[in-house]
């Protein structure tokens, strides 16, 4: 597997030496992994950190039984559940893998070394916490402000394949409605359901 995209993105938050970029590769367990396959499963302990280098992959979490999703990767992103992975406390989320993908995965002793090692490598950290922060605030904004219909049309232009990767389900779950008002919803839109 080529590191490329993983270098590319890294880099773009915070220049790389050569003997920093090394010390990343010799870190990394590159994994090629089925559609559905379940990456971290709650109540478990997220010890892995995944770059996604190809597919697609969601995050939910179970809440009065029903599967309530909260955000989804595409190529070229860092998932993660980050209060148990970098607070090594048990995950309240599952991240699953919704089409064959291959990831890199970082362990979290391996990026505690890095971290001890090349103190750039607190540049890339903060970063990666601070979007993600800004991932879920911008969610909690658009459920405030934005009705269902408008949720639905940003959520196609950040994710252009997403319903012929997803169940509607799922889509509507990520929305906060029942299926029923995204299919009215995508009736409206003349999409197709």
């Amino acid at each position: 597997m080529h590191y490329d995209r993983l270098f590319q993105e890294l880099s773009a938050i915070h220049q790389i030496s050569e003997k920093f970029r090394m010390a990343i590769e010799r870190e990394l367990v590159p994994l090629s992994l089925p559609k559905n396959h379940i990456l971290l499963e709650a109540p478990k302990v997220s010890d892995q950190v995944y770059f996604l280098d190809e597919g697609f992959a969601m995050i939910y979490r179970f809440v009065d039984s029903q599967r309530s999703v909260e955000g989804f990767w595409r190529p070229g992103q860092i998932m993660m559940s980050a209060k148990s992975f970098f607070e090594q406390v048990p995950s309240l989320e599952f991240i699953q893998l919704m089409e064959q993908s291959k990831v890199l995965c970082l362990s979290h002793a391996g990026a505690l070394r890095l971290l001890k090692a090349f103190p750039e490598s607190y540049f890339i950290y903060g970063t990666v916490i601070n979007q993600y922060l800004e991932q879920c605030r911008e969610r909690l904004r658009d459920i405030h402000h934005l009705n269902a219909e408008r949720r639905h049309g940003k959520l196609l232009s950040r994710f252009p394949r997403i319903e012929q990767i997803i169940s509607q389900g799922y889509i509507a779950s990520y929305l906060g409605i029942t299926p029923q008002s995204l299919s009215r919803i995508k009736r409206q839109q003349g999409l197709n359901i």
